[in-house]
């Protein structure tokens, strides 16, 4: 396994592109902002899969944002995802809590996040149990989008629900530069539009 940020994502890149087409783009924004980190599973000198990971600081409480992960098809089910979700984990363990983000019905990502202690929720939900201004921030932070599913986990065995409530205290300013730099600006480019 190997760790770094730019250095790195141009051998992730290819992986990426193949797992999600042109939204690879959002993972080169993070990292091209300075932000991200990327760790590469190898087997036998080839990249086979990658991990892209960030952290989102608020005033009282930090993320860790598994922005993307994916693992060649030939090369699933060898347990390269959890090593690479335990790779980015442990780069993040000054933070409080991970959450990562995926579409309804992306069912490999489902199991790999709740095989690993993460709980599901949608975002219709978050925001009935958080309120909107949390589940506002936490879409710019994650660059996620409101028909996504969150899965959170907590570093330290603390209720997850009560971290991502801090979520709501001070200023967002950093979480949304975060956000337009590297979300709303990427979707225009890759629409045309900027």
């Amino acid at each position: 396994m190997e760790v770094g940020s730019r250095e790195l994502f141009s051998e992730a890149e290819e992986v990426l592109r193949e797992a999600f087409g042109s939204s690879f783009r959002y993972a080169r924004a993070v990292v091209d902002y300075g932000v991200a980190s990327v760790a590469v599973a190898k087997l036998g000198g080839e990249v086979v899969g990658a991990v892209v990971f960030y952290r989102a600081s608020f005033p009282r409480v930090r993320l860790c944002v598994i922005y993307y992960i994916a693992v060649l098809e030939g090369f699933r089910g060898m347990g390269l995802g959890s090593v690479l979700m335990s790779t980015a984990e442990e780069v993040c363990a000054d933070t409080d809590l991970y959450i990562a983000t995926t579409w309804y019905g992306n069912d490999a990502a489902d199991a790999l996040y709740r095989s690993l202690g993460y709980t599901a929720y949608s975002w219709d939900e978050l925001r009935r149990l958080l309120g909107r201004r949390v589940v506002d921030r936490l879409l710019k932070a994650t660059c996620g989008y409101d028909d996504d599913v969150a899965y959170v986990k907590p570093n330290r065995g603390d209720d997850p629900l009560e971290l991502l409530r801090l979520v709501g205290y001070g200023d967002e300013e950093e979480v949304s530069r975060l956000w337009r730099e590297t979300c709303l600006y990427t979707w225009l480019r890759i629409r045309g539009r900027a």
